[in-house]
């Protein structure tokens, strides 16, 4: 059935006067309907077995006709050589060539590749512009996952060593910077070089990271009403007179979501998994189809 609902859709999208010798020889072959349409819709689905075994379990298949009706569904490429009996009022034979002169040889020249099955370009342009579709998304996709799984937690860049003539720092937003004392950075406090502040008090950014298991390793403020979390104790490096808070459970509780950092996960774990599913099945087709048109182009169906 569903291969007469194909045979429907492609006849809607693409039929010509010249597939109409084919279509009757195989839907009509005793010229009982004048409609295309419904001799498609009144054949025995049972004709279509030989096509079916072929499709499912890569049997032979001896009738011209079938393979006629196959090409024309994959939209084979060496079809329109069936298709020139009409463009040629029924010479057989591609239109500009002298019948019985082979395109490009003289008269009496035998073209030593007449004779060879003719094999379908397995580099065409779609199959190209598929692989570059699936390579950008795969990559895509595993760069931004790998980037999202590895920033969990408080994790920022490693910060660097002062030189010998830095003996001030200052706050990024982010950590602590080391600076030379004469310098001025802008909306920042300068202030003196503290090795422990330096490598231990960082921002947390991915709040929603912190777990039960950040309890005694995790430090607090609220500031202008809005919490702030830090991987060290000490003073807020903004506002000094503020000091960071112990984080407790009440905070964790009702100030991070740790399920909506799993959920998140859980999305873009979900996310690349279908597009490398569907990165897999379009290969897996491509490759079926080229099969088809290889059997077909070397003469084994």
């Amino acid at each position: 059935m569903k291969l007469k609902k194909e045979c429907l859709k492609i006849f809607r999208d693409k039929y010509t006067k010249s597939d109409d010798e084919m279509l009757k020889a195989f839907f009509d072959p005793l010229s009982k309907f004048n409609d295309h349409i419904k001799s498609i819709e009144r054949f025995e689905l049972d004709k279509f077995r030989p096509l079916v075994n072929f499709l499912q379990k890569g049997t032979n298949i001896r009738d011209e006709e079938s393979v006629k009706l196959l090409a024309w569904l994959i939209d084979f490429e060496p079809y329109r050589n069936w298709r020139c009996k009409d463009d040629s009022k029924g010479t057989g034979v591609p239109p500009g060539i002298t019948e019985g002169e082979p395109e490009g040889k003289s008269e009496g020249t035998e073209d030593p590749r007449a004779n060879e099955p003719q094999v379908p370009d397995q580099q065409s342009g779609w199959s190209r512009s598929i692989k570059r579709t699936m390579i950008f998304c795969i990559t895509l996709f595993a760069v931004a996952g790998t980037g999202f799984f590895l920033s969990g937690g408080s994790r920022v860049g490693s910060i660097r060593e002062p030189l010998s003539d830095e003996k001030c720092m200052y706050w990024t937003g982010e950590h602590y910077e080391p600076i030379k004392c004469d310098k001025s950075i802008k909306h920042a406090d300068v202030m003196p070089l503290n090795l422990e502040m330096l490598y231990g008090l960082r921002r947390i950014n991915a709040t929603d990271t912190l777990t039960k298991y950040s309890l005694g390793k995790v430090w607090y403020s609220k500031i202008r009403g809005k919490h702030e979390f830090f991987t060290d104790s000490g003073t807020h490096p903004v506002e000094p007179n503020k000091r960071l808070k112990p984080l407790t459970n009440y905070i964790l509780s009702n100030y991070v979501s740790y399920h909506r950092y799993l959920l998140t996960r859980l999305v873009w774990s979900i996310g690349i998994g279908i597009i490398v599913a569907v990165s897999i099945g379009m290969v897996y087709l491509f490759r079926r189809k080229n099969r088809l048109k290889s059997r077909i182009g070397s003469g084994m169906i």
